[in-house]
């Protein structure tokens, strides 16, 4: 895995849909599933929260001026660095032929193909035996996640 620095951007790009606490600079806190953010001013939507207090709300709009820091409770199963070095290898692909767009933390194989934690998008028999990768590769995953 490559550790060259990232936008923070790009991390909250990888945290979507996943759990996180949000405090913010007056010590309220809120806990829910990050759905979206906004990359210039860094306000962020959580769905599903509940407040420090307790308070579920539906969604939660947050000025970014207001976050004191962001905290990660589910580590991101698909690391699209990875995955794409597993795809070369198990494959027998050439490196030119599989791209990793790392701030949306996307693999695209022969332009045609994406794999991103959501799944695969694509169709054929390649997109299928890149389908059966990238199963394999989420269910190991998950075990060493447990």
């Amino acid at each position: 895995m490559s550790y060259a620095p990232r936008s923070i951007a790009s991390e909250l790009t990888r945290l979507i849909d996943k759990k996180v606490m949000v405090r913010l600079a007056d010590g309220k806190v809120y806990i829910g599933k990050l759905l979206s953010y906004d990359p210039t001013s860094f306000h962020i939507v959580l769905g599903e929260a509940e407040d420090s207090g307790g308070s579920k709300f539906y969604r939660v709009i947050i000025n970014g001026n207001r976050i004191s820091e962001i905290l990660i409770y589910e580590q991101p199963l698909f690391d699209a660095e990875e995955f794409a070095s597993l795809l070369i290898s198990k494959l027998n692909l050439r490196p030119d032929l599989v791209k990793v767009l790392h701030d949306a933390n996307i693999v695209v194989v022969y332009d045609r193909i994406k794999v991103s934690e959501s799944g695969v998008e694509g169709t054929g028999s390649f997109a299928q035996r890149i389908y059966e990768v990238y199963m394999e590769y989420i269910e190991s995953k998950k075990k060493g996640a447990k």
